[in-house]
Parts: structure tokens; C-alpha cells; sequence
């Protein structure tokens, strides 16, 4: 008779230290900090400007067990600590991970959230140094993404858009959304699922907007028409989109036609102007400057009502995620 397989051995049982071993990866990643992991504290580096952002992701509010994996858990949850980096025109150097689990959750689960942690942060640019560990009856993972500006860098603010610029957007907004919609209506695999799996910040897109001379720059994560009117709200200024301009992954509409939605075509356009956590990068350019290769111009900004944004010249309400509200 072979012997019985081995049980995995759960999060309780191996301890924190067993699990802060495996999250924080090798202990040789080089920093050139004088205090790298293990330590109370990490102790960086000296650099012109430190740009610091920290977000997290709770079970049954920002993920599904049942719909994604633990090592894409982990990938997401940096990369989209990531993004909010580049928008600030900076690069990604370093990362902390705080992660709360049930007791009984495995040491191979761990093990795959860590892969992932570590590598969308080399997918970075940056390591993990340090971290923290508790109990919870569901899953949290918070992240810390910190990032550098050269010296004499400005950060690339939400609030510098000007009467005048162009909006240019990377990416391909709504695809995140379409995915989530397939997975909520049974279907496993795909490009678009995997999307909202895990989104991929385009890694150098904030630091080339910032040396085109971007006016302002923002993460688009609570949805294209949410987050422009955020930026042109803190400028003081309105924005006009062009339909036409607007970049469309040919997938969403067969996603409409699998899901049955009775018009494609606008909910199509409901994905790509209202669907968040795509995490491309939204920024406004004055028209003396070039706009860098990723971006897509999509629109203007004028003079008008703060916050104002209209589609081909009809003022239109954001829809979008509040993370204090949920989805309008």
C-alpha cells in the first residue's frame, strides 16, 4: 500500500516567521539600502524625491477565490500599487507586503502569492523589503509601492491640466470589465479575464510622459470618465472626448455578443468609458510637446465647469467605481 500523501502544511501551524520567510524571497536581492529586510524597518536609501502609495485587496470586495489564483492575487496586488507609482511620472523601486489569512490556509498557497509578489515586482523594476503577518477569518493582502524621482524631477500631478492640452490615455480602457463581466457569467479563460486578473501597468510610461512635459498624469483604476473628471476637477478645467478616438480592443465586442447583451455597442462603450481597474496611465499634454509612444490622444481640455466631461461635445455623468460606494 503507498503511503498517504502528505498534508500541506497550514499557515498556523508553520508560524509567522515560516511565513514572512517565504514572502519576503531571497535574502540577497541587493538595494543599496543601509537596512534591507529582516530587520524592524527597512532604512532607504538617499534619493531627490520619494514617491510613496499603498493600496490592498480584500476577499469577496476586490477578488474571488473562486475566480482567480493565488499567485495572480499576489501579481495584482502590486501591480496595481505599481501604476499609481508611474503616475506620479517615477519609477518603481521597492515594495512592502502586509498580508492577513485565515489560520488554515496553506503553505503552498502562500508559497504561490509570493511568486507572484515577486514577480510582477521584478516585472517593476523593484524588490520587496519587507512586510508584515496576522490572522483574519478572510484574506487581505495591503502592498507599498515606493518610488523614486531623479533629482530636480517634478512629480506628475492630477491637478496641472491646462485649457488647451491633450488627453492621451495607454492601453485599451474596459478591458478589465468585460473580463470581470465573463467571469462572473461562467467563463473561465481568456485574455480579457486574465486582464482582470491582472492588470500590467506599462512599466516607463510615467517617467516618458513626465520627459515629453506632461501636465498632469493620472492612474485610470476607478474608470476612464471617473478618473478624467477627477483630474479635470482638480484643475479647474472641462474635457472633451472623441468617440473615434477612443481605443477599442476588438475582444470586447464579442464579449458583448457571448454575454447576450441585447446593444453590443453600447455596452461596449459602457466598459470602455465607466469599467475600472484596467490601471493604464491618463495624462494631458500641451500641444508644443510630442506625446510619447503608448499613449493614445483621445480628447482635449477647455475652459468650462470643473469636472465637466462631454463625449463628442454632449456632457456626460461618470459612471465608475467609489471604493467608498461601490460601482454607479
Amino acid at each position: 500500500m503507498s503511503p498517504a500523501p502528505e498534508r500541506p502544511a497550514t499557515v498556523a501551524e508553520v508560524g509567522e516567521a515560516g511565513v514572512l520567510a517565504v514572502l519576503s524571497g531571497p535574502g540577497d536581492a541587493y538595494t543599496g539600502d543601509p537596512v534591507g529586510n529582516g530587520d524592524d524597518a527597512a532604512v532607504l536609501g538617499p534619493a531627490a524625491a520619494t514617491v510613496v502609495t499603498t493600496d490592498m485587496l480584500v476577499e469577496g470586495t476586490h477578488f474571488r477565490l473562486d475566480l482567480t489564483t493565488w499567485r495572480d492575487i499576489g501579481r495584482r496586488a502590486v501591480a496595481q500599487n505599481v501604476s499609481d507609482v508611474l503616475a506620479m511620472g517615477a519609477d518603481c523601486s521597492r515594495v512592502l507586503v502586509a498580508l492577513a489569512v485565515p489560520g488554515e490556509t496553506t503553505m503552498e498557497q502562500i508559497r504561490e502569492l509570493a511568486a507572484g509578489i515577486h514577480g510582477e515586482a521584478a516585472r517593476s523594476g523593484a524588490v520587496v523589503v519587507g512586510g508584515d503577518l496576522t490572522s483574519a477569518h478572510l484574506v487581505v493582502v495591503s502592498v507599498t509601492a515606493i518610488g523614486t524621482l531623479p533629482e530636480g524631477a517634478r512629480p506628475l500631478r492630477i491637478d496641472g491640466a491646462a485649457p488647451g492640452d491633450r488627453v492621451a490615455l495607454t492601453g485599451e480602457p474596459g478591458r478589465s470589465a468585460a473580463g470581470l463581466a465573463l467571469l462572473l457569467a461562467g467563463h473561465a479563460d481568456g485574455p480579457l479575464q486574465q486582464a482582470h486578473r491582472v492588470p500590467v501597468p506599462p512599466i516607463g510610461s510615467g517617467r516618458a510622459a513626465r520627459l515629453a512635459g506632461a501636465t498632469s498624469l493620472t492612474d485610470v483604476s476607478d474608470g476612464l470618465m471617473r478618473d478624467l473628471s477627477g483630474m479635470a476637477r482638480a484643475s479647474g478645467v472641462a474635457a472633451d472626448l472623441v468617440v473615434d478616438a477612443l481605443p477599442v480592443d476588438p475582444r470586447l465586442g464579442e464579449a458583448a455578443a457571448i454575454l447576450g447583451r441585447p446593444d453590443p455597442g453600447a455596452q461596449v462603450m459602457d466598459w470602455i468609458l465607466d469599467g475600472g481597474e484596467d490601471h493604464g496611465l491618463l495624462g494631458t499634454f500641451p500641444t508644443d510637446s510630442d506625446v510619447p509612444a503608448g499613449f493614445t490622444v483621445i480628447g482635449t481640455i477647455r475652459d468650462g465647469d470643473p469636472g465637466e466631461v462631454s463625449l463628442d461635445g454632449h456632457p456626460r455623468t461618470p459612471g465608475g467605481w467609489d471604493s467608498a460606494r461601490g460601482a454607479n
